[in-house]
């Protein structure tokens, strides 16, 4: 099992047994699970790519650690978000995630410190040699989120900016 830890938080890959049991039986993985799992996580676009999820882990077990990876805050034993990484790095070693944090969250800084320790791992631990991600032009948080973990801007389509890091910077 993958697990990354920080000073706050525990990031894991979410599990085939779990992705299925956010669909189907939620009510009973919310009572049975030591972690407590907020009504609004998954985030509407997670919900939607969770079939498809399971397909990929059902058909390669090898994908697992390539979709949804859940953030949890272990002070709290609760669920706080999820990085989604959008599979396996391309030929040239391209990983594209997105994230997401629940939204009463208030402590931004649990943001980075996800976000960091995850790309971290891409870098260090994988084939990846770049992850790329995007947000809104009118985003100022994600757009200093990605500053201070050393992103760049490297396109701009429309309202939406394109950020890059890559392990040679």
């Amino acid at each position: 099992m993958i697990e990354i830890f920080t000073e706050r938080l525990l990031i894991v890959p979410c599990s085939l047994d779990i992705a299925k049991s956010l669909i189907f039986h939620r009510q009973e993985l919310e009572k049975r699970s030591p972690i407590i799992i907020p009504q609004g996580w998954p985030s509407p676009l997670v919900k939607s790519t969770l079939p498809i999820y399971i397909e990929n882990l059902e058909e390669d077990e090898s994908v697992y650690g390539w979709g949804l990876w859940m953030i949890i805050d272990y002070s709290e034993k609760k669920i706080i978000g999820d990085v989604y990484l959008q599979g396996k790095p391309d030929k040239r070693g391209h990983v594209n995630i997105t994230f997401n944090m629940v939204k009463d969250l208030k402590d931004y800084s649990l943001t980075y410190e996800a976000v960091d320790a995850l790309i971290e791992w891409l870098i260090t631990q994988t084939e990846a040699t770049k992850v790329i991600t995007e947000c809104s032009d009118s985003n100022l948080q994600y757009i200093r989120l990605f500053e201070k973990l050393g992103m760049k801007c490297t396109k701009k389509e429309g309202k939406f900016l394109m950020w890059e890091l890559s392990e040679a910077m």
